[in-house]
Formats: C-alpha cells, sequence, structure tokens
C-alpha cells in the first residue's frame, strides 16, 4: 500500500480538488493506497485566527461565516459537515464566555480543519464511484506531553494502527486526517505545524507501506528556497539524513521529524506537485544520489547569545550552567561556539526566547556579573542561519569568499561533527544577498553580476545594448549573467531588481529625479543583491566624489571616466586604501587607450623585476584621426576636427581634446601605475587651442572663429617636410620625473608617423628590454572600442565572484 499526503494548497476548492481526484484515480489503478489529508487551503490560519477572537473576547462572527462558506465550497453534500459547523461554534463561543487559555482546547479548535477536510475528501470520492471511508487518526495516534512537547506512543499507535487497517474492505480507500493525535484520556492533540508529514511517514511506517507521496504545490526540494534564489534548481534524490538535516534547518515541505519513521523500514519517500503531476519531484531514500552539496537552507527568526568575561578563563563548568539554565526554562539551543577554554561562548536560540534568555542568564550569573568575570551577556535577535547541507569539499571556503567578497560579516561558524553540514549566522537584513551568494559559490551555478550604470551616451549606451545583445552568450561561455538593474544621467534613474531591457532609455525617461547620488546608493544597498558594480561611463568630475561612498557600500566600480584616477594624489592613495581595505575591485583599463591592454600591461611590467624607465607615443585616439587625417588631406583643420566629433571620436566638447588636458590626465594615470607620486600640475602641457581662441565661453562660439583656427594649424602644417606629419605626444621620463604633453614632427618612418585612422602607439622602455621598445597599437577611440573595453573589464571582474 502507498501512502499519499496532500496539503492545504492541493486541496483548495476548484482546480485543485479537481487534481487531487485524478491523481487518486492514477495511483489506486496501480496499487492500494491510503489518503493523509490536511485542512484545505488556509483553514488551519483562520482557525486560529478565530480562536485568538474569541479568546480576546471580540466578534468573530463573520470570520467564521467566511470558513464555512468556503468549506462548502464543492460540488457535493458533506453530510457530516452540519454536526462538525455545530460543534465548532458551540467550542469557539465556550472559549469566547471563559477567556481561559488552554492547549487542550486550542488543539481542539484547530482539529476541524483536517476532520471538515477528511470528510469532504471521503464524500468527493464516494461520489466518484470510490469505496472511502473516513479515519479520524485520534484513533490511531497516541500521545503525551514531556516539557510541553507532543510525545508520539510509538509501540501503542502502531498496535491501533495495524488493527485497524486489518478490518478495511477491499478496494476501500482509508482517508486519514493529518496534523491530529490524542492522548491516554482521549484529548485531541497535534502533531505541530506541517504535522500532517508526519502523520504520513508514522502511518506509513506502522502499516509497512512501499512507499510514501508527499503531494504539495511545488516540484520537489530545491538547492534553495525560490523566495530567496531565483536560480535554484530541483534535487532529484536525497538520502534520509540529508533530507532529515534540511528538515532540521528550515525546509517547509519536511516537518522536521518526518523522516525518523521511515528510516529503520527504509521507505522512500517522494515530493510532487500535485498542480503538475508529470513531474517527477523529488525522491528521498536510504541510498540518496551522489555526495557533494545538496542544498543551502535558511532559519529565520533566530538570535545570537553571547557570553563574555575573561574571568571565565579556566573555570570548570561555565557552559554547563549555560545550559543547565536554558533547560530549566525549556529553551532550546540550535547551534554551539566556543573559544579560548570557555573565555567567550556563544550560542543561537529562536528569536522568540530571546528576552527570558536574557533574564535567565543575568540571574544565573548576577555574582560574576558583579564582579565583572562575566563583562557582557550580549543578545542579537535580529539574526539568520544559513545551512550548507551536504558533504562539503571546499564548500566553507567558496561560502566565505563570497560572503566577504560582499561585505557579509559572518557571526558564527558551526561545521556538523557527521560533516553533513555547516551553518553561518548572519545579519537577517543580508540574508537575502547571503544565500544568493553562498548558494552560487558552492554550486557554480550561473553567477550574476548586477550592474548600475551611470552614463547613458555615446560609451554608457553603447555598453549597455553590448551587453544586452550577448548575455545569453556569455552565460553559456563563461558562467556568467550581467543583470543591468539600473541607469542614471544627470538628471533622472531608474532602478529595477528583475534587471533592465532593451527598452531600458524609455524607462529612464520616464524614471525620478537623479538629485543625489547618495540616495541611489542607499537605494541599492537595501536591495540586498550581491555582487553589485557601478560602471561610470561619463565624463563628470563630480561623480568621482561619489567613488568612497560606492566602497564603502561593499560595491566595485568600473569606469572609463578617467577623473578619478587624476585627482591630487592624496585622493588617489585614499581610493586606493580603500579598496584595499574593503576588498573591492575597481578596473578602468579604458582609461587610456581605449580597449588596448595598457594598463595591466604596466601594471605586469610594474610588478615583476623590470623597471619602466621611458613612456612615449600617440594617448589620444581622437586627436591621433584628427591629426592623421589632416596630415594626408588638403582640408582645414575646423573640417577635420568636425568630422571626429560627428563620429564619437572626441569628447562631447573637443576643446577637452585640443587643450591637452585629456592627455595631461593619461599620462598621470600612466605614471601613478608605475609608482610615481605626480600631480596634475607637474605635467608640462602645450595646448592646441591658439590664445586667441582660448577665452571663448562655448565650443558654438570657439567655432564661429574658426577662420583663427585654420590658420593656426595651416601654418605648423606648412612648416613640416615632406617626410614629416604632425603628431600630439605624450612622454614620461622616470628618471627626471619628466611628464610632457606637445605637438610634435615625426618622421613617416617612424612608427609614431605610421599611424593609421584612430589609432593609438605607445612605446614602453623598460630596462630589461633596452632600446628595442615594448610597442602597443590599436584604436584608440571611439565608443564602440571604448565600451568593449569596459565590458571587458566587467567580465574580468565578473570571473573573480
Amino acid at each position: 500500500m502507498k501512502v499519499l499526503k496532500f496539503g492545504g494548497k492541493s486541496l483548495a476548492n476548484g482546480n485543485p480538488l479537481a487534481n487531487v481526484l485524478q491523481i487518486v484515480k492514477n495511483e489506486a489503478a496501480k496499487d492500494a493506497i491510503a489518503l493523509v489529508v490536511s485542512a484545505r487551503g488556509k483553514s488551519t490560519d483562520t482557525l486560529i485566527h478565530l480562536y485568538e477572537l474569541a479568546l480576546a473576547g471580540a466578534s468573530y462572527e463573520a470570520q467564521l461565516e467566511e470558513f464555512f462558506a468556503f468549506q462548502r465550497g464543492v460540488d457535493i453534500t458533506v453530510e457530516a459537515f452540519t454536526a462538525l459547523e455545530e460543534e465548532l461554534r458551540k467550542l469557539l463561543e465556550a472559549v469566547r464566555t471563559l477567556k481561559v487559555d488552554s492547549t487542550s482546547v486550542k488543539d481542539q479548535v484547530l482539529s476541524y480543519g483536517e476532520l471538515i477536510s477528511a470528510q469532504t475528501i471521503v464524500a468527493l470520492l464516494v461520489a466518484n464511484g470510490w469505496k472511502a471511508r473516513f479515519v479520524d487518526a485520534r484513533d490511531l495516534f497516541k500521545t503525551y506531553r514531556k516539557d510541553d512537547e507532543v510525545i508520539v506512543n510509538f509501540e501503542q499507535s502502531e498496535e491501533l494502527t495495524k488493527a485497524y487497517f486489518n478490518q478495511l474492505g477491499e478496494d476501500e480507500i482509508p482517508v486519514v486526517t493529518g496534523f491530529l493525535a490524542s492522548d491516554y484520556d482521549g484529548s485531541t492533540t497535534t502533531l505541530g505545524r506541517n504535522g500532517s508529514n508526519y502523520t504520513a511517514t508514522l502511518l506509513a511506517s506502522f502499516i509497512n507501506a512501499s512507499e510514501v507521496q508527499n503531494w504539495t504545490d511545488i516540484d520537489g526540494i530545491y538547492t534553495a528556497s525560490p523566495k530567496y534564489v531565483a536560480g535554484a534548481k530541483k534535487i532529484p534524490r536525497l538520502s534520509y539524513k540529508e533530507a532529515n538535516e534540511l528538515a532540521n534547518f528550515g525546509a517547509n515541505v519536511l516537518h522536521a521529524k518526518t523522516i525518523h519513521p521511515l528510516l529503520e523500514k527504509k521507505i522512500p519517500l517522494r515530493i510532487r506537485n500535485s498542480f503538475l503531476p508529470e513531474q517527477e519531484g523529488t525522491l528521498v531514500d536510504d541510498k540518496g544520489d551522489t555526495k557533494g552539496i545538496k542544498a543551502v537552507s535558511v532559519i529565520e527568526n533566530v538570535a545570537l547569545v553571547s557570553i563574555e568575561g575573561g574571568g571565565l578563563l579556566g573555570k570548570v563548568g561555565i557552559d554547563g550552567r549555560i545550559f543547565s539554565a536554558l533547560s530549566r526554562a525549556n529553551i532550546s539551543v540550535r547551534l554551539i561556539s566556543q573559544a579560548s577554554s570557555e573565555r567567550n561562548v556563544g550560542f543561537v536560540i529562536d528569536s522568540e526566547d530571546a528576552a527570558i534568555t536574557r533574564q535567565v542568564l543575568t540571574q544565573e550569573f548576577a555574582p560574576e556579573l558583579n564582579d565583572r568575570s562575566v563583562s557582557a551577556i550580549h543578545v542579537n535577535t535580529d539574526m539568520a542561519i544559513i545551512a550548507i547541507v551536504g558533504r562539503h569539499n571546499y564548500a566553507l571556503e567558496k561560502a566565505i569568499y563570497g560572503l566577504r567578497r560582499n561585505r557579509i560579516w559572518m557571526h558564527l561558524i558551526s561545521n556538523s561533527i557527521s560533516g553533513q553540514h555547516i551553518s553561518l549566522v548572519i545579519d537577517h537584513k543580508n540574508l537575502k544577498k547571503a544565500v544568493n551568494v553562498v548558494h552560487n559559490q558552492v554550486f557554480g551555478v550561473t553567477k550574476t553580476l548586477h550592474l548600475f550604470a551611470l552614463g547613458k551616451g555615446t560609451v554608457g549606451g553603447k555598453l549597455l545594448d553590448q551587453i544586452l545583445e550577448t548575455n545569453q552568450e556569455t552565460i553559456e561561455r563563461r558562467n556568467l549573467q550581467i543583470k543591468i538593474v539600473g541607469v542614471a544621467d544627470s538628471r533622472k534613474f531608474i532602478f529595477k531588481e528583475d534587471g533592465l531591457g532593451k527598452n531600458w532609455r524609455e524607462e529612464l525617461a520616464a524614471g525620478k529625479s537623479n538629485d543625489d547620488f547618495r540616495d541611489v546608493l542607499e537605494q541599492l544597498d537595501a536591495s540586498g543583491l550581491e555582487n553589485l558594480v557601478v560602471a561610470d561611463n561619463t565624463a563628470a568630475q563630480e561623480l568621482v566624489a561619489y567613488y568612497p561612498d560606492i566602497i564603502r557600500h561593499g560595491f566595485d566600480i568600473v569606469a572609463s571616466n578617467k577623473k578619478a584616477n587624476a585627482m591630487p594624489y592624496a585622493f588617489y592613495e585614499d581610493l586606493r586604501k580603500d579598496l584595499k581595505r574593503r576588498g573591492k575591485q575597481f578596473f578602468y583599463e579604458t582609461n587610456v587607450g581605449a580597449g588596448l591592454p595598457l594598463i595591466d600591461t604596466l601594471k605586469h611590467l610594474h610588478n615583476s623585476s623590470d623597471r619602466i624607465e621611458r613612456i612615449r607615443g600617440v594617448f589620444s585616439g581622437s586627436l591621433s584621426y584628427i591629426f592623421n587625417n589632416y596630415s594626408e588631406q588638403d582640408k582645414p583643420f575646423s573640417h577635420i576636427l568636425e568630422e571626429a566629433k560627428a563620429q564619437g571620436l572626441t569628447e562631447p566638447d573637443p576643446r577637452e581634446d585640443l587643450s591637452g588636458m585629456d592627455v595631461a590626465r593619461k599620462l598621470i594615470i600612466l605614471a601613478r601605475e608605475i609608482g610615481m607620486k605626480a600631480e596634475f600640475e607637474e605635467v608640462q602641457i602645450e595646448s592646441l587651442i591658439p590664445d586667441a581662441l582660448a577665452a571663448e565661453d562655448s565650443y558654438d562660439a570657439f567655432l564661429a572663429k574658426k577662420d583663427i583656427l585654420d590658420t593656426h594649424f595651416q601654418e605648423l602644417k606648412d612648416n613640416t617636410s615632406g617626410e614629416e606629419v604632425l603628431r600630439y605626444v605624450g612622454e614620461l621620463e622616470v628618471a627626471t620625473n619628466t611628464l610632457k604633453v606637445s605637438l610634435i614632427k615625426a618622421s613617416t618612418d617612424s612608427p609614431l608617423g605610421n599611424i593609421k585612422n584612430a589609432d593609438s602607439l605607445f612605446e614602453i622602455y623598460t630596462e630589461g628590454y633596452g632600446q628595442q621598445p615594448i610597442v602597443i597599437q590599436g584604436a584608440g577611440a571611439g565608443s564602440e572600442v571604448t565600451a568593449r573595453g569596459v565590458y571587458s573589464d566587467l567580465l574580468r571582474l565578473g570571473s573573480q565572484y
């Protein structure tokens, strides 16, 4: 015989009940079956509320009528319904009259959920042509109370159950009330929340069932609760021990006592979805599946208690006193940690026991608190436990790495003796983020990098479009998803935890006012999203001031904006200290050379035994394009400048390029990458803006006097030979601490003279390479290549999570 247990949601009116009848039909055609049923829908919650209202002397009639209306919402007449309804009315009225809170009376009120449910299912089965019998579990399961806990008398319950089932008629389907039992006096007792699962496995054990099927509203047991982890996967098979660990660590589909009745007789348990009966679900048996991590589970509503004191060192029996005091107060301890021979003891309890625990321990250690040998008793109620269930090769190391990267502190770590689970105690406010981090780390599933983008312009917009176009490829090739959760420009911002799609521009246009970016950072922090990175693809100086705040919130930074790395050295140095102290990353390969691998190359050279002596080259792809074309074409300089601007090669105001400030910033960045404490004021800058145009307020006003600009550059061009071209060059001499930006004449036979289009070229002279420089050359400007470079930084960052 198989035992089929159906949960409350599976027994709700309408389609759920129809599904149950079909499942019963399919299973009864194959084997003899027994049903165990929970209260239908949310009946138990409603009955608890009705009891509380009655106990308070309040009106409950409207809620009671709603309860009965739901119970009657089936297409058949339930003969027992009238009597049960009358009994419940009288019982609640007695509670309201007497106002005495009684566990026994409360259990009796709650029993009507299962009693009505079982009678309803029997009536439905009979109406559909089956032989069905109502079975009151109070006649089968006998219990007694010990320390306020209901304990099943297995020997007596098994005897009663076997006797009852032996006299069932052929093809008769027993419908057993879940959750319910009785004591030796015949008074109603209950097996606790989700106790119907316990009823089913007890019944299966007593009658030697071939299998238990737990029909619920989920597909099976998952690697994590989908409530927290969207990417959680169904577990096909678990061992009894693993399932028991999950039950103890908060898996709602399993009762904490469910597994034990199945162990001795090796009865398999299947968790299946009554709404999708074609799914296989999860099988729990004595063998389980392969070794390894099975799930990441969560326990909420717990408190961390710690007792500290230097005077405890070496004293015997401190822990015994703690747990004896707690035991006398009937307080259960979930986890324990002890350090320095009882100098510091920490343990985890349920939050509801926090106040009494503080009181009990304060009384127990009053002498020690008085003489300061116990310095403090701390109780933190805002905690949660994350449990990694299954054999765990390096799981703890992976989990700790991910949590630290996301700025999540672990207050307590507990590793079970059997090696079946690791428990991490964290702040409850970080729970969602922490569960996702741990799950992704230990299972190696697709990691998610959550991106908030600053800037929607030529580079920023291209980057977001590139990510959206290639995200599926990134997932498949790199096991990494980059989810764009927000975008901000100078006026508005949009933040969406589920991620933005290709219509992000329209959503941003309708977004919120971007008055203070600190408010955006607070919102990102409060979201609980893991692996957050801010990408700055603006040229805004004011945004740089927020970089320390971004880091302090625990976010990484990727930037094409070069202003941060060209700030005064004190800011530059403090930023690096913040990054190191908080374990965060700042990638900015595109600060110099767009998508060229320049900064990384310099870092590797500088960190090696080789010594960099000189760097020289064309640092600006926009100015490279301008002078390459100006040298080869018979066009006015202003015409070439406008072409470069139209192609997105220059800054929005091309005077930023012509002033030499952009190249100077790049020179400062390179100097600092090789250890020089260079300041911007030390750079010798030759501006390309004629003196007569330097005071113009706007680019339009500047361009209105293009004749002056064209004449100035025509004179420079006329002053070159046929074998020379103009190049705007940055030079760094380490020995003399010289940083210089200037317009030079370069031979057409030289590397500098040979570059084409918008190419940049960098010559790196080192002690090891001597007079033969390392040359890095390629496209040095353009929104497409710069966006690709930022994308590459994001992928590199994602690989470190």
